[in-house]
């Protein structure tokens, strides 16, 4: 075959490619001056072909076409490109030229055939283009695929293999579907047609994975056919075609069928990297190589599907079905042949290369082959060999390179563990410290702290841990500032893992708590984990105390060791105080009181209580200090100011101390054994494996006590003393406000919109928005109110205020406000604005959301309205934009029946035949979901895009909580006829978490 028949062109299409009247409209388009020149253009050529269309479109009584093919191709390739460099807005005024498509693909000339099926690429993704014309499209692309023309074939192919991407509509239809592998199969078959199929066919199987599981005897014969492709060992570009296709086969339809290829792929394998890499080598012609080396999308096409195949006896537990190859019963000889592509390429990776793109052509298959090593269970002697390669590959000028060096490191180690790990520590140790302090990229710097991460122990733990701090402390060059949240958070881990003094345990937590940039990012665990080893740790009680007393003592000390001091020196002032009386004591906490935050001030007033405990004579300070914060615009710090006055004046009107002894009892110790700062490495376990969630080697401080909660300090301890009655009262208080007779119309909308009418009344109108100010925390919740006089008379002593569910007791959210409104009175027609924050801490239910409570007076009346804001767990949503994190409905199937099989009931919930308020009984079950749709991804839900299961929505997204971290959710919405609906929700976790969301939607819906 010619080169212009391969190129998709025939001869006779070739001399006639050219379309002058295209050219000239294309011309005049990029010289038009402005926008509405280009525009005017546009649509005086839209006008002129629907006029050629209309006036010539229609067969003559001879059945003979009265517009000529060459004029339709003309008009046609107009308007694919006025669709193109419009951007698709002009869908709308081109379908019209639909129908001229039909009959252009109908044609016996290659160049018209060829423009209509390129514009049905294009087009092919709109549903209205395809329920207009898809009938006749698929059978003239049928009759195509049934042509003796290979160039019809192949146009037919091509459109296949796109348009079964767009459309579920080619893999469903079995004429298709077999025409198509019949090509792939057939003998007589050209190897650029099988190219095709087998590429197209792929497409058809993503979209309809049932064509090869529906029917046990096809799918044995397809499987086997479709294998046999990697037979002709003498063209490797059918090979590189197939592997992609037999790849999706051994994940997703039957890896046991495809075990019998791992002889054959080692071979291919062997002969590109052993033998073809060869500078003499004459294995491959010429065209076969780039760079140098024999195709090396074929490598690393063979390594990923070899990856698949094979497992070691690490990963026998992910063999449970016995179809996968284990490495102890492969054939030596093909064991051997793998070790030496693997070994070859290390050689590759350490030989001299010029060319840039050779060198990264050689890192890619290095990188490729090395991933793999772990499977084949290397010696100790070639696990060095990879591991000194990689660490080679750390110095090289390219980042990408660094990158990829430093993960398969870590891949290494958590999959070989010591042999890797030695191997790194004993011989380029310094070389990755120094690494470390002159790395500028943020990925790279992650990198390194997790390789660091993964082979600390309790022999270098010292040293790595110092280097950790010292390149935090003196690093300028991070601009992420959680980037040195993320280290300071390994080094809190690793210190509690593996320190063996108990000493240098405490000076060195003590020395990470001291940085100044812990206090730009919010890391209370690590000093709230801390508390809680002391508290479990008689012995490191007053050593640490002793220490913290030294940083009170210092001019500046940052705020998390002023909070852990608030509570490990209220705790055990009693242990100390032959170093330090408690009025001293007193003194240095006051000195601190004005310099750090009101979460900190609360609790150093509960301090100054158990002070108070402790010595009387601390009586005169401590009143001033609660009597000054009466007056406080923090709300936390009035009350808790008020109450522990109350407790003194009634311990001293009563005469009886013993009363502050009770309620400010010993804290007592944590019970779990797990470190909660595991869970803010939750990625590094999912890609090493290595499974520390519940790992506590070599440390002589037991992980005793769980913390799990970022404010357990900042509740529990400076809640203490905090009567139950209190807890009770504000319940009370909080049932007891009687909201208006239509709170549920704002209260439900907020729960659809991020903004919009919260009330509306004669008198006023209150506006809502809902932002994140922190895009990395979702549990933060920034609510904004715009008060407006509706009325004609000026509103006078406006005052607003937020009342939450709890305010003692663990809350389940907390309420910070940003700004209060601006002034008592206003005008007709002027507004005010309000705005606070909402820390979601814990799941709660939408029906304790917080109340605003409205109070003014206007017209010679008195108003007060009372209203529940609508912040429930969905509000916490945060939608993915990546296109790679959209759920697809297998990953969507998939994580659903794991949910039911792991929680059955517990984590679901459901509501039966609901009446979104949208639906509307004159439009169909289609369009009234739509309407339901765009309310889902309103909410924050990813919606799973589909078209197999009618008249239902599938969606999910994860639920975030400051406290108890975060819980996936998966939904689904099914229409009836009658537009009813049924809401049923699953979640992570069990209990009332799933009918909390579940109730939230259906606010939603019927806003």
């Amino acid at each position: 075959m010619d080169r212009k028949k391969l190129a998709g062109v025939t001869p006779s299409s070739s001399s006639n490619s050219t379309i002058k009247g295209l050219q000239l409209f294309i011309a005049d388009l990029r010289t038009a001056p402005h926008l509405q020149d280009q525009e005017r253009r546009i649509q005086a050529e839209i006008t002129k072909i629907k006029q050629n269309f209309n006036a010539h479109g229609q067969r003559g009584p001879k059945n003979q076409d009265k517009v000529g093919g060459y004029q339709r191709k003309k008009y046609i390739a107009k308007l694919a490109y006025i669709y193109i460099t419009s951007n698709t807005t002009k869908l709308n005024d081109i379908l019209f030229g639909l129908d001229q498509v039909v009959q252009l693909l109908k044609s016996k000339v290659y160049s018209e055939k060829y423009m209509a099926y390129m514009t049905l690429e294009l087009l092919y993704e709109h549903k209205s283009v395809v329920e207009k014309i898809n009938e006749e499209v698929l059978y003239q692309t049928l009759l195509d695929l049934r042509q003796d023309d290979e160039n019809f074939v192949a146009l037919a192919l091509n459109f296949v293999g796109v348009a079964g991407s767009l459309t579920g509509e080619f893999a469903r239809n079995e004429d298709i579907i077999s025409e198509v592998f019949q090509i792939l199969r057939s003998p007589t078959s050209t190897i650029y047609l099988k190219k095709k199929s087998v590429l197209a066919f792929l497409t058809l199987l993503k979209k309809n994975p049932t064509i090869l599981t529906d029917e046990a005897q096809r799918k044995q014969i397809w499987i086997q056919r479709i294998l046999s492709l990697l037979d002709d060992r003498e063209n490797y570009r059918l090979t590189l075609a197939a592997l992609p296709l037999i790849h999706y086969i051994a994940i997703h339809i039957d890896a046991g069928a495809c075990t019998r290829l791992v002889p054959q792929l080692t071979q291919i394998l062997y002969n590109c990297v052993v033998v073809g890499s060869s500078p003499n080598s004459n294995q491959f012609p010429l065209e076969f190589k780039f760079a140098n080396l024999p195709n090396p999308w074929i490598i690393t096409q063979v390594v990923s599907l070899l990856n698949v195949l094979i497992v070691s006896s690490t990963e026998d537990s992910l063999n449970q079905t016995g179809l996968l190859l284990h490495t102890s019963t492969m054939n030596p000889e093909i064991l051997n042949k793998l070790r030496m592509c693997i070994s070859e390429a290390i050689q590759l990776g350490t030989r001299p290369a010029n060319d840039p793109m050779e060198r990264i052509v050689q890192n890619t298959v290095l990188f490729s082959l090395i991933n793999f090593a772990p499977k084949l269970d290397p010696s100790d002697e070639a696990v060095t060999d990879s591991v000194t390669a990689l660490c080679k590959l750390l110095t090289s000028g390219q980042i990408n390179i660094r990158y990829l060096a430093l993960d398969s490191l870590i891949k290494l180690c958590a999959i070989l563990g010591n042999s890797a790990m030695n191997a790194i520590r004993s011989q380029n140790l310094e070389m990755i410290f120094q690494l470390l302090g002159n790395e500028r990229d943020s990925s790279i710097l992650r990198k390194i702290v997790d390789l660091l991460y993964i082979f600390t122990d309790s022999l270098n733990i010292k040293t790595i841990a110092d280097q950790l701090l010292n390149y935090i402390i003196s690093s300028k060059h991070i601009a992420d500032p959680h980037i040195k949240s993320d280290i300071a958070v390994k080094i809190a881990i690793l210190v509690e893992k593996f320190a063996t003094d108990p000493n240098w345990f405490v000076t060195t937590s003590l020395k990470l708590l001291s940085l100044p940039s812990l206090t730009t990012v919010n890391d209370d665990e690590i000093w709230q984990r801390l508390c809680q080893i002391v508290v479990n740790n008689h012995m490191l009680q007053r050593v640490t105390c002793e220490q913290l007393l030294e940083y009170f003592k210092a001019p500046q000390t940052s705020e998390p060791l002023v909070k852990t001091g608030a509570f490990l020196l209220g705790e055990y002032a009693d242990q100390i105080t032959d170093i330090i009386p408690p009025g001293d004591l007193f003194n240095l906490f006051t000195d601190k009181y004005f310099t750090v935050s009101n979460v900190a001030k609360a609790m150093i007033l509960t301090t100054v209580m158990k002070l108070y405990k402790i010595s009387d004579l601390v009586y005169t300070g401590a009143v001033k200090l609660f009597q000054m914060e009466l007056s406080s615009l923090d709300i936390e710090l009035q009350t808790r100011s008020y109450e522990y006055l109350n407790i003194i004046r009634i311990s001293k009107l009563n005469g009886n101390p013993n009363m502050v002894d009770i309620l400010f009892q010993p804290i007592p110790p944590f019970n779990s054994t797990t470190n909660p700062l595991l869970r803010r490495l939750g990625s590094l376990q999912k890609s090493n494996g290595l499974g520390v969630a519940d790992d506590s080697r070599n440390t002589s401080v037991p992980n005793t006590g769980d913390m799990s909660d970022p404010f357990t300090n900042a509740t529990s301890v400076t809640n203490e003393g905090s009567p139950d009655k209190n807890t009770n009262k504000q319940e009370t208080y909080y049932n007891n406000q009687l909201l208006v007779t239509n709170w549920r119309e704002g209260f439900s909308r907020m729960f659809a919109y991020k903004r919009g009418i919260f009330y509306s009344s004669s008198l006023i109108k209150i506006l809502f928005r809902i932002d994140y100010p922190n895009i990395d925390e979702p549990h933060l919740i920034k609510v904004s109110l715009t008060y407006i006089n509706e009325s004609d008379w000026e509103i006078s002593g406006f005052t607003s205020t937020l009342i939450p569910y709890h305010t003692q007791d663990n809350p389940e959210y907390f309420i910070q406000n940003i700004t209060i409104p601006s002034g008592l009175n206003m005008l007709p027609k002027k507004r005010i604005d309000q705005s606070f924050e909402v820390v979601v801490r814990k799941e709660f239910s939408s029906e304790h959301s917080p109340i605003v409570s409205i109070h003014f007076n206007c017209g010679g009346s008195s108003s007060t309205v009372n209203l529940k804001l609508g912040i429930g767990m969905s509000t916490t949503l945060k939608a993915s934009n990546a296109i790679e994190q959209k759920l697809t409905l297998v990953q969507f199937v998939s994580r659903w029946k794991a949910m039911g099989n792991a929680l059955g009931k517990s984590g679901e919930y459901v509501f039966e035949r609901v009446k979104p308020k949208m639906s509307k009984d004159s439009l169909t079950v289609e369009e009234n979901l739509q309407h339901i749709v765009q309310t889902i991804k309103r909410i924050g839900f990813d919606i799973v895009e589909q078209t197999n299961v009618p008249n239902t929505i599938f969606f999910g997204g994860i639920i975030h909580t400051k406290t108890d971290g975060s819980f996936g959710c998966l939904g689904k919405i099914r229409s009836d006829e009658d537009n009813f609906i049924s809401i049923t929700c699953k979640t992570t976790v069990a209990g009332d978490l799933v009918s909390y969301i579940a109730t939230n939607i259906k606010y939603a819906l019927s806003s």
